[in-house]
Order: structure tokens, then sequence, then C-alpha cells
């Protein structure tokens, strides 16, 4: 099998992990590529191009980011959680051992709904990919923004807020649930608005089937920061007349899975049961 090994390479932490992962998987027999030793920022695409299995070393961030890349070539990924809270992972620091179950072919894999967003514009569109959330809010210094949200059959509503946000089932237990959004199994299939600090005694979070196509508008914008974020990673300015569009992308992440471990144990382990 041959494994590449994707990290944060800002994190020196990880360096000591990373030496008894690679040396735990050569001596189970596995052929372990690295990326070049001058890399900056994201490992090259070649590496996922010419892997059968993509394993992270690093916290929900760095996972995520090489899943969506991974899911381009349809490769899975497992991840080793090496920072605080480690949802996405599959792995834990001190649990190496377990490798041998992905040599043997001792594991499954999970398909997550990634979107497809799109920021429409007079002369222009762009697409990006998200697998926890796309968010359009308002800048540092900019007040409340109206935001007017509507599907591909009806006008839903309207929002005075700092923001809103569109999740995935994955992104359920990340800015959203922070937001007050509610926590939704990944094997559910739909997509979750929830706003940000709404000026409203009834802003609720909304469900919509996963295959809706939500657009999002920011009213009256000029002189103001608003700010689309995917996975907060990438930003894109909003401006006055542009239509930000979400829906379910055609391509899934693959999270391997060694542990089966249910979801709500996890969620319970955690997000409510931490120390």
């Amino acid at each position: 099998m041959r494994i590449a090994l994707i990290f944060n390479e800002k994190s020196t932490e990880i360096h000591s992990t990373l030496e008894r992962v690679c040396k735990t998987l050569k001596n189970m027999g596995a052929d372990v590529i690295l990326p070049p030793g001058d890399f900056q920022g994201s490992a090259p695409d070649t590496l996922l191009k010419d892997c059968d299995v993509a394993i992270v070393l690093g916290g929900d961030g760095t996972i995520i980011h090489t899943a969506k890349r991974a899911a381009r070539f349809d490769r899975p990924v497992l991840g080793i959680n090496c920072g605080k809270l480690g949802f996405m992972a599959g792995l834990e620091s001190d649990e190496l051992s377990q490798l041998s179950l992905l040599l043997e072919g001792r594991y499954s894999i999970e398909r997550r709904m990634m979107l497809s967003v799109k920021i429409i514009s007079a002369d222009d569109t762009k697409e990006l990919c998200a697998l926890n959330e796309a968010v359009v809010a308002r800048g540092a210094l900019s007040p409340m923004v109206e935001f007017e949200i509507s599907s591909e059959r009806e006008h839903v509503l309207d929002y005075r807020a700092d923001g809103v946000i569109v999740a995935t089932p994955t992104g359920s237990t990340a800015y959203s649930l922070s937001a007050g959004g509610p926590i939704i199994d990944p094997a559910v299939g739909c997509l979750l608005l929830t706003p940000i600090c709404a000026h409203s005694l009834h802003a609720r979070s909304y469900i919509f089937s996963e295959e809706s196509n939500i657009f999002l508008r920011a009213k009256n914008v000029d002189g103001q920061q608003v700010y689309l974020t995917v996975d907060g990673e990438e930003g894109v300015t909003i401006c006055d007349g542009d239509t930000v569009s979400i829906k379910k992308s055609d391509v899934f992440a693959r999270l391997i899975i060694i542990k089966e471990t249910p979801f709500y144990q996890v969620l319970n382990r955690k997000l409510i049961n931490r120390r």
C-alpha cells in the first residue's frame, strides 16, 4: 500500500509523531511518501495522485483541508489527531498500533457530503468547495447586514444579522454549533442554515433537503465589509448585487474508519465530556 503522509508543517510538536508514524508504517511494509522537505503550505497534488491512501497528522483544520483536496482524486483520508479536538480524526496519536488494520484492509470508508459554493456576480462566477460550512458575514468594523435567503423554489426569509452559516451535517458540530445550531448525524443528507447573532427574537436554524439550492444575498452592502469564508480558510469579498449559491457537491470526501465508534459516543467524548 502506497501511503502519503500529510502534516501541518508549522507545528513543531507534530514532528516527533511524524517520525513514529513513518517508522511504524515502514515496519509494517507500507510504501511511505512524504512532501518535499522545503514545502510550504499545502502538500503538492502529485502526492495525493500517486498514493492509495493519505494519512493526515494534525487537527481538524488540517484534516478537512486535505480531505477536500484528496476528494478530487478519489483518495480516502485517515486523520491522526495531533490537535486539541480532533473530531475528524480516525485515530489518536497514541493509537498507532492500530495502523496495522489499515495495511490489512480491515477498515471502512465513510463518505461525507461537501458543498459547492458559487459567488455569482455581474461579470464573473467563482466556485469553492466546503466540507464543514460556508459563512457569509460582516467585517470586524461593519454594522449588521441584511440577508435575503431563498431556495430554488421560494423566498425563505430575511435576516438582519452578523452573518449566516450554511453547513453540512459534518459541519453541524463546528461553527454552526457554536452559533446555536442543532447537531446532525453525518449519515443524514441535508443542508443546515444557522444565523449568527440575528437581531430577532425568532431567529432559528433551518434544515433543507440535500437536493436544495440555497441562495444568499447581502442587501445594501455598499461601503460595508462582507465576506464569504469557506471552512475558515478561503475568503472572498461579497459586493452589492452578488449572489452566493450553495448546494450539495457532486464530490464526496472519503474518511477512513478504523475504530467503529458510533457517532454519538465520539460526540460525547469530544464535545460533551471534555476535560
